[in-house]
């Protein structure tokens, strides 16, 4: 086994440095514009995504519930399942398509009620579902992060650096299909408005890519980012063109050392529990005995600016060519940490701070050249 410092000077200037960590400036340069936005006062517990419903109110889904949010901070159960809701969708005609981590999807009509199921996924069950979208009619896409582990332990299929991810397409009545398989953690997947591509984001290889339909397969792979400084997880298309990008932790070279050091990373697996692992995480627990966070507090209770962050906030404008605009960050002193989502809905931006139990509004704007201010 290496030493820790040889292994790290392999990481950062040797073979293993294919994907270095990229700087954050330019339009990456941290801030704390998520801090300052809005929350939404509707007490979540452990929300994830957002939609709207249609008219003027929200979808939310909340760990076994998918929820309605109205006016006066009011809060509906649209329906409850006997496994957490990891990803949902709204089709054009007001149906949803939900995906339970460890349940399958089920396909649901305005109300609530169920119509469809699919439970299985050539001949194996159906789980670890990340992301569900629209396919423009009456199917949606699909990803499922790990084939391997549930959406939720996400923790551990970084930490064993798998790559058995998938896209899959489901018309409800019908059996689901796979599209493509081998992918590094699919969290997020879109359809342009185009119709003809579809965009999907891999936690794994820091990476977002659109590819073209054709037919019932996928055609030719276009990278738009091949580097990003964190894991991405959804992303949505941004008015004026473009996308909006989630990004639910931060890369750090800590982090990068353990992934790479086999020997301490199995036995740091064997002999601690998840939460005391040298690991992103989508909050910091406050706890003494978390390997990074707390590395940003002095002995008076002041944030060091410069600490690791074992969680982090981070929002991403993306231009049709893959190129970052703008960013909104929430740092390691910040409230808005692990970002699963950003959608614009009804002339705002509505963010979801998973990390935080937040779900935050954002006034929308025209897309912003050059560095943040």
């Amino acid at each position: 086994m290496l030493a820790p410092m040889e292994l790290l000077r392999g990481i950062l200037y040797g073979e293993r440095a294919k994907h270095p960590i990229p700087p954050m400036d330019g339009a990456l340069f941290p801030n704390s514009r998520l801090d300052e936005l809005e929350v939404l006062d509707y007490n979540l517990s452990a929300p994830d995504d957002v939609a709207g419903d249609g008219n003027n109110g929200l979808l939310v889904n909340s760990e076994r519930r998918l929820l309605a949010l109205g006016g006066n901070n009011e809060v509906r159960s649209v329906a409850t399942f006997d496994s957490p809701v990891s990803a949902f969708a709204r089709l054009p005609d007001g149906d949803l398509v939900v995906g339970l981590d460890g349940g399958g999807l089920v396909h649901l009509d305005a109300r609530g009620r169920p119509l469809h199921t699919a439970a299985t996924l050539d001949g194996r069950p159906l789980t670890g579902i990340t992301a569900v979208t629209s396919d423009g009619d009456t199917g949606v896409y699909f990803t499922i992060g790990s084939t391997r582990h549930n959406a939720a332990d996400w923790v551990r299929d970084l930490m064993e650096c798998n790559r058995n991810g998938l896209l899959g397409h489901w018309i409800p009545g019908h059996d689901p299909q796979c599209w493509r398989h081998d992918l590094a953690f699919p969290n997020g997947v879109l359809m342009d408005d185009d119709g003809q591509h579809l965009v999907i984001t891999e936690g794994w290889a820091h990476s977002v890519s659109r590819y073209q339909i054709q037919g019932s397969i996928l055609g030719e792979k276009q990278t738009l980012i091949d580097n990003l400084p964190g894991y991405p997880s959804r992303i949505s298309a941004a008015g004026g063109g473009g996308y909006w990008l989630a990004v639910f932790a931060m890369r750090t070279q800590l982090v990068e050392m353990v992934l790479h050091d086999q020997a301490f990373k199995q036995d740091m697996m064997r002999s601690l529990a998840p939460e005391l692992w040298i690991r992103p995480a989508l909050a910091s627990t406050g706890s003494h005995l978390e390997p990074l966070q707390m590395g940003g507090v002095r002995k008076l209770g002041i944030r060091k600016a410069w600490a690791p962050p074992r969680s982090y906030g981070l929002v991403l404008r993306v231009d049709n060519s893959g190129e970052v605009t703008e960013s909104m960050h929430s740092r390691v002193g910040g409230h808005c940490h692990g970002v699963t989502a950003a959608r614009e809905i009804n002339g705002r931006l509505l963010i979801v701070s998973r990390g935080s139990n937040r779900l935050l509004a954002a006034p929308v704007k025209q897309p912003v050249e050059g560095p943040n201010e």
